[in-house]
C-alpha cells in the first residue's frame, strides 16, 4: 500500500493506541472513546477504499504501518509497541469493510490485560469480528519449545525497556504516569523468575551505552527479581521488589543532563546533586498511583549501604528491609559490568569477586552469597577460553555449581569468529571429546559483544 501517507499512518497509530488505553479509563460508550473510534473508522474506510487490507505490526522490534517504519518512536508508537509485544501479536490486519462496531468490540478485547496470544485470537473470533485479524508471534513446534521460551523472554525484555523509557520520559516532562504497563511487565517477569530465575540472568548482560539509564533500570529490575526468588520471596513481595528495581533510578530524571552525562569525575557539588536522585525517586514514586511504601523505601535506600554509611545521610536510621538490600546487590552488579565513558567494565566473574569484597559493608553478605551461587563459578556472559583454544560465551551456569556451564562457542581454535555459534553443555559432553575452561577472556580484546549470544 504505497499510497498510504505518513500522516495517515501516524494518525492510525495514535488512534489505536489512544483508544486501547482509554478503554481502561472510561466506559466504552464514553465520548472520549467514541470520538477517536469514529475517527479511526472513517480513516480506515478512506484508506481501504482502494486497498483490500492494511497491516500494522512489529518487525525486528520496530512498529510499522504498511511501508512506514517508526524508528524514532513517539509516545503513541511506544505505547502501541508495548501493547503488541505484551499481547504476543506481530501484525494487526484491518480488512476493507471493517465497521465501527467491530472496531469498538476489538478495542475492548485488546484492552483486557489477561488476553494474550491464542486466547486473544479466540476472543476476537468469538466476538464475530470478521474484518480484523491478528497474526501472532510464531510459535515453534513442541520440540522447539526452548527456542519459544527464549523468544518470549526476549520479547518481555524489549517490552520492559520500552515501558521504562516511556515512563521515565513522562516523569522528566513533569507528568506522573500510571504504573499499569510496568505492573504488567513485572507480572510477566515474576512468572519467568518463579519458573526458572536463571532464564533472566542472561538478559541482564544486554547493554546499551547510549541509553544506559533505561537498560540499567531494566537489568536491575530483572536481577532483583531473580535474586528475590532465590532468597525465597514470592507473590506480592516479588512484584514489589521488581517494581523497586525498575524504578530505583527514576529520580535521575530530575538531575541536570550536564551532570548526568558528564564523562569525567563529578565535582563535590555535582556529586551532592547526583546523590539527590534517591530521595527524588522516592518522592516521585510516592506520587504515582498504585505504588506502595516498601517500593518507595527501597528506592530511597538503594545507596544507603548495609552498614548505613551511604546516602541520604538523614535516612541512615530508617528501618530499611530486604527489598532495599536486594536492589542494592543487583544495582552494584549491573553497574560494574557495564562499560561507561569513565570506567571499563568488570567481567561477570570479576564482578562477583568485587561484590564479595563489599559484603558486610556496602552489601548484605548473605544476599551476595545467594547471588553468587545463583550465578555460578562462571556467570552468564563470561567469555572463556576452552582447552581446545576455542573461545566461548557462558550462557547458563553449571546446574551443580561446578565448573562446566553451558556455553556457545563463538570463535574457533584458530581465532576465527564463527558465523553461527555452536552450543555445548560442558557438563554433559562425552569425556572423550569434553572441553574444559582454562581461562576467562576480556571481550574487549576479542571485539566480542557477549550480549548478542545471550538469547
Amino acid at each position: 500500500m504505497n499510497n498510504l501517507a505518513l500522516t495517515q499512518a501516524q494518525r492510525i497509530v495514535l488512534l489505536v493506541s489512544g483508544t486501547v488505553k482509554g478503554v481502561n479509563l472510561y466506559p466504552a460508550d464514553h465520548p472520549a472513546i467514541l470520538a477517536p473510534l469514529n475517527e479511526l473508522g472513517g480513516l480506515l474506510e478512506s484508506v481501504l477504499a482502494g486497498n483490500p487490507d492494511l497491516h500494522l505490526g512489529i518487525i525486528d522490534g520496530v512498529l510499522f504501518v504498511e511501508q512506514h517504519l517508526f524508528f524514532t518512536p513517539s509516545a503513541a508508537v511506544e505505547e502501541l509497541t508495548n501493547i503488541l509485544l505484551g499481547k504476543g501479536v506481530d501484525v494487526l490486519l484491518f480488512k476493507r469493510g471493517v465497521s465501527a462496531d467491530e472496531l469498538k468490540r476489538f478495542i475492548e478485547i485488546v484492552a483486557q490485560r489477561q488476553l494474550r496470544g491464542g486466547q486473544l485470537a479466540e476472543a476476537i473470533a468469538a466476538a464475530s469480528i470478521d474484518h480484523i485479524a491478528v497474526e501472532l508471534t510464531d510459535r515453534p513446534s513442541d520440540e522447539d519449545g526452548a527456542a519459544d521460551d527464549g523468544d518470549s523472554v526476549q520479547a518481555t525484555y524489549r517490552q520492559a525497556v520500552n515501558v521504562v523509557s516511556h515512563l521515565f520520559k513522562d516523569v522528566e516532562s513533569g507528568r506522573i504516569p500510571q504504573l499499569d504497563n510496568l505492573a504488567e511487565v513485572v507480572d510477566r517477569i515474576a512468572s519467568l523468575a518463579i519458573k526458572d530465575p536463571l532464564t533472566l540472568v542472561g538478559l541482564a548482560m544486554i547493554k546499551d551505552y547510549d541509553n544506559y539509564t533505561f537498560y540499567h533500570s531494566v537489568n536491575v529490575g530483572v536481577l532483583s527479581m531473580a535474586l528475590a526468588v532465590v532468597a525465597g520471596l514470592g507473590g506480592e513481595d516479588l512484584r514489589s521488589v521488581g517494581m523497586a528495581g525498575f524504578l530505583h533510578d527514576v529520580g535521575k530524571t530530575r538531575i541536570e543532563k550536564a551532570i548526568l552525562n558528564k564523562p569525567g569525575r563529578l565535582s563535590s557539588d555535582e556529586f551532592e546533586r547526583m546523590k539527590m536522585h534517591a530521595e527524588d525517586g522516592a518522592r516521585i514514586i510516592g506520587e504515582m498511583m498504585g505504588s506502595n511504601h516498601r517500593v518507595a523505601q527501597a528506592v530511597l535506600g538503594h545507596h544507603i549501604r548495609f552498614n548505613r554509611t551511604g546516602y541520604p545521610a538523614w535516612a541512615r536510621d530508617l528501618p530499611f528491609d530486604l527489598f532495599c538490600e536486594i536492589v542494592a546487590v543487583a544495582d552494584c552488579y549491573d553497574a560494574i559490568t557495564t562499560l561507561r565513558v569513565y570506567k571499563s567494565p568488570l567481567n561477570p566473574k570479576a564482578a562477583l569477586e568485587k561484590l564479595r569484597e563489599l559484603s558486610g559493608t556496602h552489601l548484605n553478605g548473605d544476599l551476595v552469597e545467594k547471588f553468587a551461587t545463583m550465578m555460578g563459578k562462571y556467570p552468564v556472559g563470561t567469555l572463556v577460553r576452552l582447552d581446545s583454544n576455542e573461545i566461548a560465551v557462558v550462557c547458563r551456569p553449571d546446574q551443580l555449581a561446578g565448573e562446566q556451564p553451558a556455553v556457545k562457542i563463538v570463535m574457533d581454535a584458530a581465532g576465527r569468529l564463527l558465523d553461527k555459534p555452536i552450543s555445548r553443555n560442558l557438563a554433559t559432553e562425552n569425556s572423550a571429546v569434553g572441553r574444559t575452561i582454562v581461562a576467562v577472556v576480556d571481550p574487549l580484546t576479542k571485539s566480542i559483544d557477549v550480549s548478542r549470544y545471550l538469547d
